[in-house]
This record gives structure tokens, C-alpha cells and sequence, in this order.
């Protein structure tokens, strides 16, 4: 993961670099994960996330605008939160449910041995 500088106007603050879990959150959107994910777990859960993020970073998740009450936009941003430790979130484990969990927490996922 990386973060934004905190200087920079930009709605996302922390970035997914992994390959191996980018392209795995990438699958899990395009068949249906964003709405899917909403719905599992419900508005105020979303809104919980989006409300600890903008404590931090001065905005919602994302750049999801005040009037899309409960919406998610994109499984990247909440699991790079997530995963970096900035905001735990349950959108994000939802998200590594789905992916099988492509990111072990003891070194990256694409590091070679040897």
C-alpha cells in the first residue's frame, strides 16, 4: 500500500500496489462486487467507514459524494485502507472473503524465492 501525501487534493488516501491483489479486487468488482458488497452489509456500515475517514482525511472513501448515502464506488480503496491499518473496515473484508485472501500479512504476495 501507499499513502497520498497528506498535501495533495485527492479523494483516494491509500493506494492498492500489489499486482497479484489489485487484479484480484479487479475480478470481484466486475462481476457485481460494489453493489453486492452494499448490500451485504448495509448502509449505516458503509456510512460508519465513510464517517471514520473523513475524521481522518477530510473526505469520504473514495470521493463518494454526501448525497450517496451508503455507497460504496470501490472495493480498492476501502481494502487499501484496510490493509494498511488506517481504517479497518468491513467493506474491505467482505472484499478479501472474496478474493480468497490474495495478501499475506508476512511478506508481499509477489515477492520471489530465492
Amino acid at each position: 500500500m501507499i499513502e497520498n501525501e497528506h498535501t495533495r487534493e485527492m479523494p483516494t488516501s491509500f493506494w492498492v500496489t500489489c499486482p497479484g491483489l489489485v487484479a484480484a479486487i479487479s475480478r470481484v468488482e466486475s462481476t457485481g462486487g460494489v453493489r453486492e458488497a452494499r448490500e451485504a452489509l448495509g448502509e449505516d456500515v458503509v456510512e460508519a467507514t465513510h464517517a471514520e475517514h473523513r475524521s481522518r482525511y477530510g473526505t469520504r472513501v473514495a470521493g463518494v459524494r454526501e448525497e450517496a448515502r451508503g455507497s460504496v464506488k470501490c472495493l480498492h480503496a476501502f481494502t487499501a485502507l484496510h490493509v494498511s491499518g488506517a481504517v479497518p473496515n468491513p467493506v474491505a473484508e467482505w472484499t478479501l472473503r472474496r478474493t480468497g485472501n490474495p495478501y499475506p500479512e508476512e511478506r508481499c504476495c509477489m515477492k520471489r524465492e530465492g
